[in-house]
């Protein structure tokens, strides 16, 4: 299987768009949980003094891997699905998955690697963006004169919990794009899923209570239980009524489900 993965590793490093993704989304950090907020603190004159207080707060070091967390609801769900979909669907019209499936004729070794690529990719976009953010908090303490403070314990908690969360959008792309075969059709629906759908449930459950158990069934949902168990406000429709043990288990449960969905099909399908 190690072979299959290397291959995979290699197809990444030579395709510009699984370099490109990753810097949106760092850049998106960057601009949005920092410059933004950092300005609004320093310039908006209508914020009491708590307020500014806490934007301030949340971008101190202690709170740079919350930043990350925080910000996956948001922004970071297109990313990770066209990541996902582009390793499932990105050599569909090339030829290059047939020409691998006819080397290595078990399927669900071709499929293992493809995944096993994906999380290594996934695992690397985190931690780059637990470093970026800790990068611009530093900056900041520096423009402020603040102390730098760094909370271990938190770090590697909130870093776990933003993987989870960044494997289960990615999954869910990589399915679409198995069970799709084609790239913008797997992006298109993914995109469609994390910024209408579940948006819309989230702002129905605020009118038709009967929806509001359905939240933390879906990934931003749950996601936001994650965000806000680490001290981030990451929904503005305000966050699911549920532990974080149950929030965990959906994020695991949509991982797991979208990977057994993508080899149930990749198995029995033809290839073309």
């Amino acid at each position: 299987m190690m072979s299959t993965v290397n291959a995979e590793l290699y197809g990444m490093r030579h395709r510009r768009a699984f370099t490109v993704l990753p810097i949106v989304w760092l850049l998106q950090i960057v601009l949005f949980a920092y410059v933004a907020n950092f300005i609004v603190a320093m310039t908006v004159e209508d914020l009491s003094g708590l307020q500014r207080e806490a934007m301030l707060a949340s971008l101190t070091t202690e709170s740079a891997s919350a930043a990350v967390l925080g910000s996956l609801p948001m922004y970071g769900a297109p990313v990770l699905i066209i990541l996902g979909a582009l390793m499932a669907a990105g050599d569909e019209r090339s030829g290059i998955l047939r020409l691998t499936v006819s080397r290595v004729p078990e399927r669900g070794t071709v499929l293992t690697g493809k995944i096993t690529a994906l999380l290594l990719l996934v695992s690397v976009v985190i931690v780059l963006s637990v470093v970026t953010a800790a990068v611009c908090a530093i900056v900041i303490s520096l423009i402020e004169g603040t102390p730098m403070r760094w909370d271990l314990s938190a770090i590697v908690t909130e870093t776990a919990a933003s993987w989870l969360i960044a494997s289960a959008w990615a999954m869910m792309g990589f399915m679409l794009g198995i069970v799709t075969r084609s790239l913008a059709a797997s992006i298109a629906i993914g995109v469609l899923w994390a910024l209408v759908v579940e948006q819309m449930v989230h702002g129905l459950a605020a009118v038709a209570t009967a929806l509001a158990p359905v939240r933390v069934g879906l990934i931003s949902g749950a996601s936001a239980v994650l965000a806000d168990a680490a001290g981030i406000a990451s929904m503005p429709g305000g966050v699911p009524d549920a532990p974080v043990s149950a929030a965990i288990v959906v994020l695991v449960a949509w991982t797991v489900v979208s990977g057994a969905v993508a080899t149930v099909v990749f198995r029995a399908r033809d290839i073309r």
